[in-house]
């Protein structure tokens, strides 16, 4: 099962920061999450919305620090967002992986992006996400882990959907997920379960 460092270590560090961008680094992580929102026309990480008077890590920055030594998933929060990817990753020749909860934000980087794979967000609903996956031609589906269980994990794997869960933080509860066959998890905690895995 991939282990994920969601939003870098949140659990560790401060999120969306190069802090914890490390921790998952040296952690050994399968990939690392980070959010993604637009201030004036400069691509920024940050989970909730701007203010205006704080310093954020941007994307260009943390592109140069992690150079390709680990995959990135790149959840977008802004459709914004979208038109000002392809500046930065079309030259980017580290492995990318785009996500968000919004159909019309992943419809574009589809578009502007098409080479890039992405993944469909979804809350609870698999029926929504696989529909919206389908449509967009991708299997990868992120859902929040509470709607997860093991006769759902089991059909959607069966059915070819790639299922990853969000934020897990319980070791029990991750090696429940292991046994029903999901793919990989979202961590706040990626050196507990890398270490764990060691």
């Amino acid at each position: 099962m991939k282990i994920i460092g969601h939003r870098g270590a949140r659990g560790e560090a401060p999120e969306n920061t190069e802090a914890g961008i490390d921790i998952a680094m040296r952690a050994g992580v399968d990939m690392i999450e980070v959010d993604l929102r637009l201030v004036g026309n400069t691509i920024v990480l940050s989970h909730d919305p701007i203010v205006s008077d704080k310093i954020y890590y941007q994307l260009s920055e943390l592109l140069k620090h992690v150079a390709g030594k680990v995959p990135l998933n790149l959840e977008i929060k802004e459709l914004t967002v979208a038109s000002k990817l392809p500046d930065l990753l079309n030259g980017y020749s580290g492995e990318v992986l785009l996500s968000s909860f919004d159909y019309d934000t992943l419809h574009a980087c589809r578009k502007l992006l098409p080479c890039i794979p992405i993944a469909v967000l979804d809350s609870w609903s698999g029926v929504r996400a696989t529909y919206r996956a389908s449509k967009l031609n991708t299997k990868r589906i992120h859902m929040n882990q509470r709607w997860l269980w093991r006769g759902f994990i089991y059909s959607m794997t069966r059915r070819g959907w790639q299922l990853y869960a969000f934020t897990v933080n319980s070791d029990r509860q991750a090696r429940v997920f292991e046994k029903s066959g999901l793919l990989g998890i979202f961590t706040d905690y990626p050196s507990f379960f890398m270490s764990k895995n060691k």
